[in-house]
């Protein structure tokens, strides 16, 4: 397999978010890219992985997709996920770095 800087990061579900069902950051790229979620207001990392796991309060995420090739890192940053603790998760903005 040819090297390739992560890129096209993208959430799932797509549409249709809801505290039941978690959000998973998904990216292209090889190696495969590691994720961590991130608030989007002070980029704390809350999660370290491809699903979102801090649901408990009323915040934006950003899921942040890394890999490494020939010695140099790649990042990309997912659209904002703003979570309602109340009425559950929906995609508000596009942002792509």
């Amino acid at each position: 397999m040819v090297a390739d800087p992560v890129s096209h990061v993208w959430l799932e579900p797509d549409s249709d978010f809801s505290p039941d069902k978690p959000v998973t950051c998904r990216a292209n790229g090889y190696p495969r890219p590691t994720f961590e979620w991130v608030r989007a207001m002070d980029n704390v990392t809350v999660s370290r992985g491809a699903k979102l796991d801090e649901k408990s309060t009323n915040y934006a995420y950003r899921c942040q997709a890394t890999n490494t090739v020939r010695r140099q890192t790649y990042t990309v940053m997912s659209d904002i996920v703003n979570y309602n603790a109340a009425s559950g998760i929906i995609l508000t903005s596009y942002v792509h770095y």
